[in-house]
């Protein structure tokens, strides 16, 4: 099943091993998706990437996320809202494991298990605990969409 956390954007942190770090990224239409025990959050970041200005922070920091999403260390997430209704969906599932997925659209689609802490300031943080790779962008592998007749 697949649950709506939040549609509008909020600001994310995040943090790469040797230090690195960012704070001008957007996600949106975070989604809860639950099979089993396995919860699998899932980001859109797309909207960094839909900007004229290439030397935006939002725009290079996606860049950089997509040039070393391997580092990623752990992601932040300050909205209280994703942090309750993800909660309630922990708290219903015995040994629940949980999943992050942060989208890119046509660029890619990265897959973490990761283990979340609330913040003591309020919102989310997600440490990732194994990279689990780029996933298949099921939108860029689909079957061609024809016109008009073909044999």
């Amino acid at each position: 099943m697949k649950y709506s956390l939040r549609k509008t954007p909020s600001h994310l942190h995040l943090a790469y091993k040797y230090g690195e770090g960012t704070d001008g990224l957007i996600g949106r239409n975070f989604m809860l998706e639950i099979e089993d025990k396995v919860l699998t959050v899932a980001i859109d970041l797309t909207p960094n990437f839909h900007t004229r200005n290439k030397t935006a922070s939002a725009y290079v920091d996606a860049v950089n996320f997509e040039h070393n999403h391997h580092k990623l260390r752990y992601l932040q997430c300050a909205d209280n809202l994703v942090r309750a209704r993800l909660i309630r969906a922990w708290e219903q599932i015995n040994e629940p494991q949980l999943r992050m997925s942060l989208e890119l659209g046509p660029r890619g689609r990265y897959l973490y298990t990761v283990q979340p802490h609330s913040l003591f300031t309020g919102g989310i943080q997600f440490d990732v605990r194994e990279v689990l790779g780029p996933a298949l962008v099921e939108a860029g592998h689909e079957e061609p969409e024809w016109h008009g007749e073909h044999s």
